[in-house]
């Protein structure tokens, strides 16, 4: 089968760490086997009206001077309008355009901070690849282990996405919302075998099909997070979560998880037991619209400082 290609050269904002986009896909549960992830590059698939996309990334830039070498290829040849909505995808889903100046900035005004910063300097965000994916990840992940929710997401991919084979490996893409809402609900149960959240990925289906994306990624934050916990199956922690990581929306810091005050307890306030939340805002408060990064930052690193004592310890068994 013939494929139709594209290149393009995308110049993310600096600073900004590729590799650590590299690693962070490598090392997702949600997206584990649902990507090819090489030394400096990773191919990975989409759905954009209707259209099967596979593209590849590859850093050709440095950390202050980045730059990122685009290829897609399709079945189909593509509108310009078609392969923008692919261009800006791909920048959305790596956070390319999120400004770090800004938030490290104020970080390096903030001591505690510094060695987070230090470690993960320019790493960006990672979203899902669509906000769709996401809310549908929140339902299948609900309160069962990751391995079955990923196998249930497999054999959607398998069944509803859209498959593409490029030098003889094959690529499979989520399906978009409205593909999934047009799917009886006794077909959905063969790849969700659990009544509520089939019924709860269908209400998902018909909400996302039906919704302007630029609104739930620019329009007023209160707004959307209502429209999300508004849709049956999606509470509070599954909103926060597509606010976050679906959406790249970090102004506000709407859930504050255990693990989550305790890190900022070791990292700032050097105790044992979780922060209160009030301490949690008030150490936050002076990031701003940047205090999600601040968030992210500190879980990150916090993963990673468990991590090394995990090391250290067995290097001294």
């Amino acid at each position: 089968m013939k494929l139709y290609s594209f290149e393009s050269t995308l110049s993310p904002l600096p600073p900004f760490d590729f590799s650590q986009s590299l690693a962070f896909i490598s090392n997702f549960g949600p997206m584990m086997n649902e990507q090819e992830v090489s030394e400096n590059s990773f191919t990975k698939t989409v759905e954009i009206e209707g259209k099967t996309i596979v593209f590849e990334v590859t850093g050709i830039g440095n950390i202050e001077n980045p730059k990122l070498h685009l290829t897609v290829s399709s079945e189909n040849k593509l509108t310009e309008k078609i392969e923008k909505l692919v261009t800006d995808r791909i920048s959305f889903f790596l956070s390319l355009k999120d400004d770090l100046k800004e938030f490290y900035k104020i970080a390096n005004q903030d001591e505690s901070f510094k060695p987070a910063v230090k470690r993960f300097y320019g790493h960006k965000q990672v979203k899902f690849l669509t906000p769709f994916e996401i809310a549908c990840w929140a339902i299948l992940a609900q309160r069962i282990p990751m391995a079955i929710s990923h196998k249930m997401k497999e054999r959607i991919v398998q069944k509803l996405g859209g498959h593409i084979q490029v030098k003889g490996i094959e690529f499979c893409a989520f399906p978009e919302a409205q593909k999934l809402a047009e799917v009886p609900l006794d077909n959905l149960l063969e790849m969700v075998p659990n009544r509520r959240k089939a019924e709860y990925l269908h209400g998902v289906a018909k909400a996302f099909s039906q919704v302007d994306e630029q609104w739930l990624t620019s329009g007023n934050y209160d707004e959307v997070y209502q429209w999300l916990t508004d849709i049956k199956g999606i509470g509070d922690w599954s909103a926060h979560f597509v606010m976050i990581r679906g959406l790249g929306r970090m102004e506000k810091l709407t859930n504050i998880e255990p693990q989550f005050a305790l890190d900022v307890a070791k990292i700032y306030l050097r105790k044992s037991e979780p922060a209160t939340d009030i301490e949690v805002c008030n150490l936050g408060e002076k990031y701003g619209k940047w205090i999600g990064y601040w968030a992210y930052y500190l879980r990150i690193y916090s993963e990673f400082a468990y991590v090394l004592e995990e090391v250290k310890k067995h290097q001294h068994e």
